[in-house]
């Protein structure tokens, strides 16, 4: 196995479950985690109006810095090497070619958690992950 667990987190609880149970993984396996977020700058396309544009790609940056820093902190407390990636592009796209080039053996994802939503399910960027990843991908549900 290549020593290296990719996680893909934003600001969601979900994704702070992913990177919990991949951090759980990566300690007891003795690998290294990768933790990477992705920015799609055509998001911001889907808000026309609601806000300044510029102001919502400062927010969407400052949360995905944020994101990182909670997991390489989690990481840090488990005694896990990691190494932080903020990606701009298609999600799945980016998540794909940053597993390539960190040569992961897993990639670690969490189901979608929308506030309002009753039901989670698999998001559609997971579901291209799924289908175009060369390694296995493991998807977390947030838990009770």
């Amino acid at each position: 196995m290549s020593d290296v667990i990719l996680v893909a987190v934003n600001d969601s609880r979900a994704a702070f479950r992913a990177a919990e149970v991949a951090v759980e993984y990566a300690r007891r396996l003795g690998a290294s985690l990768r933790v990477v977020t992705v920015r799609d700058p055509g998001a911001l396309d889907r808000h026309p109006g609601a806000i300044d544009p510029a102001a919502l790609a400062r927010h969407a940056d400052l949360a995905a810095e944020a994101a990182l820093r909670h997991v390489a902190a989690l990481g840090a407390a488990a005694g896990v090497p990691v190494s932080l990636s903020h990606r701009s592009g298609r999600v799945a796209a980016e998540i794909l070619a940053e597993a390539r080039e960190a040569k992961a053996a897993l990639i670690v994802v969490a189901l979608v958690d929308r506030p309002g939503s009753a039901t989670r399910y698999i998001g559609s960027h997971t579901l291209r992950v799924l289908e175009f990843s060369g390694v296995p991908v493991m998807v977390v549900p947030l838990g009770e």
